[in-house]
């Protein structure tokens, strides 16, 4: 051995000293890196690799672009903090569930541009500037109506998922809200029109209702003064399954929305043969709403309004909705079928796929 090289003990000591083996994992290629990734807890991830360069923090963002906080994760409330603190300013999305948390605390999250709340108080919301999307699951009653009022103006999108319907109080003085995007579930058909008063810039509307006072649709219509949204473009109805809801009922409904409305989808359960009438739509629709360009829905006809002996044809029903105008106004197939159950026939008949009402809410260009 030359005497210009190291000894071989020597060669090895200098390569340990210099190259640890936790300096060898930034040489690692990503694919293994992300591999390694997959069998860890995602607060091990963050832990190890969140923060050391650029580089990593590239390859493992997307582990830091949603965090949820729960009592479910087995962390202490100063586990949580810390790990909030280490990748607040990444995060796009944080969910909090079953625990809370201060709005010191959620700001740490100073960037999120979707904050979810699932069992959770949700009057502890800090003014964030890019926050656009607030979601309360399963919130307090008593308080979910506020989130509305927010005074944090970059919020636009409110999705409201309550344990039982909600009402609407009247205001006084008169409030009004900026949300644009809105799902929520009322209580009657007097909190839709007292949600369009105090929402007057809603441009999506997915409502579920509880009820429809029949008093209120009775009136004439020279006796009741219509609520529009002029801004509103995409509305979509659901109805609980107990609830029969009638032909007119729904035009009833209608009469609340803008003539511009541009995007109609309904899922309701009806004892009236009306509803799955397409001629009678089409009439209705033609008439009343010009703009509108893409209806969906899914009906059900319970068996109470049907002689068992005469079920409609599936192939009847869906010749009436065969004309020109249906051929834009639906640019996708009609599918149906008979409910079989123990007390008689049903029959369903719907758009494919299955109307955008049982989505979680619309996303609006």
């Amino acid at each position: 051995m030359s005497m210009s090289q190291p000894h071989p003990k020597e060669f090895n000591f200098v390569l340990t000293q210099t190259s640890p083996m936790a300096t060898l994992l930034e040489y690692l290629p990503d694919e293994i890196l992300l591999t390694i990734c997959q069998y860890l807890y995602q607060r091990y991830i963050i832990q190890a690799f969140c923060g050391l360069n650029s580089r990593l923090n590239c390859t493992i963002s997307h582990f830091t672009r949603s965090f949820i906080v729960s009592d479910e994760n087995f962390l202490t409330k100063e586990e949580n903090f810390k790990l909030l603190s280490t990748i607040g300013p990444y995060l796009h999305s944080l969910t909090i569930k079953n625990i809370s948390l201060s709005a010191n605390e959620i700001s740490l999250a100073s960037n999120i541009r979707e904050l979810t709340l699932i069992h959770t108080q949700p009057c502890l919301i800090p003014s964030l500037r890019n926050l656009t999307d607030l979601n309360i699951i399963y919130g307090p009653k008593f308080q979910s109506i506020d989130v509305l009022f927010l005074p944090n103006n970059n919020i636009h999108s409110v999705y409201i998922s309550s344990i039982s319907p909600l009402k609407v109080p009247v205001f006084s003085p008169s409030k009004f809200s900026s949300i644009k995007q809105l799902t929520i579930i009322l209580q009657s058909f007097h909190d839709f029109v007292q949600l369009l008063r105090i929402c007057p810039q809603l441009t999506c509307l997915n409502l579920t209702l509880q009820t429809c006072d029949p008093i209120i649709l009775e009136i004439p219509d020279n006796q009741l003064q219509i609520e529009t949204s002029s801004t509103l473009r995409n509305f979509s109805l659901r109805t609980t399954y107990d609830l029969n809801v009638n032909f007119n009922t729904l035009k009833n409904i209608f009469k609340h929305l803008s003539s511009n409305i541009e995007h109609i989808a309904i899922e309701i359960n009806t004892e009236d043969i009306a509803c799955i009438d397409g001629e009678l739509w089409e009439n209705y629709l033609k008439q009343n709403l010009l703009d509108l360009h893409r209806f969906e829905f899914f009906i059900l006809l319970r068996k109470e309004n049907q002689d068992q002996t005469k079920l409609i044809p599936l192939g009847d029903i869906f010749k009436k909705f065969q004309s020109s105008y249906w051929s834009l106004m639906i640019p996708q197939n009609m599918t149906g079928y008979y409910n079989s159950s123990f007390s008689g026939i049903s029959t369903c008949i719907h758009t494919k796929a299955i109307p955008t009402v049982k989505r979680r809410r619309y996303f609006l260009n």
